[in-house]
């Protein structure tokens, strides 16, 4: 299996430890992940990809659960939750990028809706590849509302086992 450069799991590791730079020396992060300082230049450079274990010691060590969810990603295909460097990460503009990201959706729902009203026969090539994209962004959005969900019960504490549970009772009932 070919496995491509983790760019992504390496972007938001470059943001993590920007964050943490007057906190944590990184040879020092780099030592408890068992990898060189040069080797995790390269991995924050997407030069290299990280193995899984050391993936694991550096979300454990940042205490990042978007980097979690990069890792995640990249290991097991589970779309990733990378932090907008643009933004400031506060409620504020948490709240303004939220109502920004609804207020797209709903006309992207709203267009959608309009052209699945039409005769398929009557669209527009370009109305085809907005269903399209439509649908594509729809799973995306499931998945993010999956990650949530999951994320909120992790600080919930719930164990393993009880997360276990709720996902067997789902599957079962609704067919997962």
């Amino acid at each position: 299996m070919i496995r491509l450069r983790d760019s992504k799991f390496a972007k938001q590791l470059t943001l993590d430890l920007g964050k943490l730079r007057k906190t944590f020396d990184r040879s020092e992060i780099a030592e408890q992940a068992h990898i060189s300082g040069s080797q995790l230049s390269n991995i924050r450079a997407g030069r290299r990809n990280a193995p899984r274990d050391v993936k694991k010691t550096l979300v454990q060590r940042l205490w990042s659960l978007p980097l979690a969810f990069s890792a995640s990603r990249s290991e097991f295909g589970i779309p990733s939750m990378m932090n907008n460097p643009v933004l400031q990460q506060d409620l504020y503009a948490d709240e303004v990028s939220q109502k920004k990201e609804e207020h797209e959706r709903q006309a992207s729902e709203d267009e959608a809706d309009y052209i699945i009203a039409m005769d398929p026969c009557q669209r527009t090539p370009a109305q085809s590849d907005f269903l399209l994209k439509h649908f594509k962004d729809s799973f995306e959005e499931i998945g993010s509302e999956l990650k949530y969900t999951y994320a909120k019960m992790i600080f919930a504490k719930l164990s393993d086992e009880e997360i276990k549970e709720l996902v067997d009772e789902y599957n079962q009932k609704y067919g997962g």
